[in-house]
């Protein structure tokens, strides 16, 4: 399939309400520019891997350590959330909206988009709380059509490999709670 028709549902997916922020490109990302916006997109999406991993499997003689390691794991969770939601308010970030990322791109509504076959640098804060942004460069790909319903779809340009790869391990995990949710929500009923 050509990769300037793909739309996001083509694959899995990460959909949520996040602030998406962006801004007309002065010009063409150079090799050096992606290959900084990549490098910073590895740092944070292996940060954000870390932050989300699921506890590992508890060994019987390391109970106790484990438990302790927990309770200091909850306690720098809310610290950074409260630091967090501090920084977070000093900064201006737009209202959330719902979005859809795919490893190819992203998709969102709004009132104010960018035009269709525009280069636009983007900031998409996909982790709650998080005043950080995954950021990158991408061409808008929506129709006529959709941006005059409100909807903008911009493919990634030069996302490297390894962010991909880092990308689609947080949308695989994003897809696995969301089935599991829908599971025990159906068991409870």
């Amino acid at each position: 399939m050509d990769k300037s028709s793909s739309k996001p549902e083509d694959g899995l997916v990460f959909s949520d309400n996040i602030s998406v922020k962006w801004q007309a490109a002065v010009k063409s990302p150079d090799a050096e520019l992606l290959s900084l916006v990549n490098e910073s997109n590895q740092a944070f999406l292996r940060a954000v891997a870390a932050v989300s991993a699921p506890p590992g499997e508890l060994a019987e003689e390391n109970a106790a350590i484990v438990q302790e390691i927990g309770r200091l794991d909850l306690k720098i969770n809310l610290l950074l959330e409260l630091v967090g939601q501090l920084v977070y308010a000093q900064l201006e970030i737009p209202a959330r909206t719902r979005a859809t990322i795919s490893s190819d791109g992203i998709e969102w509504h709004s009132n104010e988009l960018p035009e269709p076959g525009q280069t636009v640098f983007m900031q998409v804060y996909i982790q709650h709380g998080t005043p950080k942004p995954l950021c990158f460069y991408g061409e808008v790909v929506s129709e006529q059509a959709e941006h005059a319903t409100g909807k903008a779809r911009v493919r990634y340009l030069g996302l490297s490999e390894q962010t991909r790869g880092w990308l689609e391990k947080l949308i695989f995990r994003h897809h696995r709670r969301q089935v599991a949710f829908k599971k025990s929500v159906t068991a409870d009923t």
